[in-house]
């Protein structure tokens, strides 16, 4: 297992950076581009059009860019002195052994505070603004949802286009990542554990009155992977109404 962590470009972080500035994008979304850059006008932003858009950001941001250029060798050292541990450790978890296998997993990492991940491609972005064992705490919950859905999809034969956003697999899957990087080696290398989740909803959300998250740390508790992925898919199933009106 290798992750790749490179710069690809102001260009890169530009687009990275509209894809979540979408008159349709909720503001969860589009709030933190404004709260890491305040230098922007919110308001002029969200008046102009698509290309006015850009030019904006790439003249605001050209200079910040400036920053990131010592970060991916920076998350590259750190992510290398941790890399055997991180292996053995989810090997055990997703019981598969990694040895010559995910290495070609790449990084980008970019003046984008969201951090996209493109399962299909195996790679993500980071936000320059981590710290190298934040990075590697972005890298941790990203590998667990390849790993994750690798084993999801030969275990259960279903369509990849069902682990995205808003599908309840994606949903379970964000619910998911807190339980399996609380393993003995992951968790103490990853800074934002125990809340690792990116979303709030998984920590917060509650189903007759027990938080979701004891459920999901019993169910796991209760078997291997394998029994995690059905048993708990199992209850978001049965519960799917109530995490979905929750989430909102």
């Amino acid at each position: 297992m290798q992750v790749t962590f490179y710069a690809p470009g102001l260009a890169y972080s530009v687009d990275s950076i509209l894809l979540f500035q979408k008159e349709e994008t909720g503001d969860w979304w589009r709030n933190a581009l404004y709260q890491f850059y305040p230098q922007l006008d919110r308001e002029w932003m969200e008046r102009a059009s698509g290309p006015e858009r850009e030019a904006r950001l790439r003249e605001e941001l050209s200079g910040v860019y400036e920053q990131l250029a010592e970060k991916p060798a920076a998350y590259q050292l750190h992510w290398n002195k941790n890399r055997r541990e991180v292996k053995e450790a989810l090997g055990d978890v997703f019981q598969i052994p990694l040895a010559g296998r995910y290495r070609d997993i790449r990084a980008a990492v970019t003046l984008n505070p969201i951090c996209p991940r493109f399962l299909a491609e195996r790679r993500f972005d980071v936000f320059y603004r981590n710290s190298p064992s934040g990075a590697l705490g972005i890298a941790l919950h990203e590998i667990v949802h390849f790993l994750w859905f690798d084993r999801w999809n030969a275990l259960f034969h279903d369509d990849p286009a069902e682990y995205e956003t808003p599908h309840l697999k994606w949903i379970f899957s964000e619910m998911a990542v807190k339980p399996v990087l609380g393993k003995p080696g992951l968790a103490e290398r990853n800074p934002y554990y125990p809340d690792s989740c990116v979303y709030d909803y998984p920590e917060t959300m509650t189903v007759d009155g027990r938080p979701v998250m004891e459920t999901m740390e019993e169910i796991y508790a209760g078997g291997g992977i394998d029994h995690f992925m059905i048993e708990g898919y199992r209850y978001c199933q049965e519960h799917e109404a109530e995490i979905r009106r929750q989430m909102k």
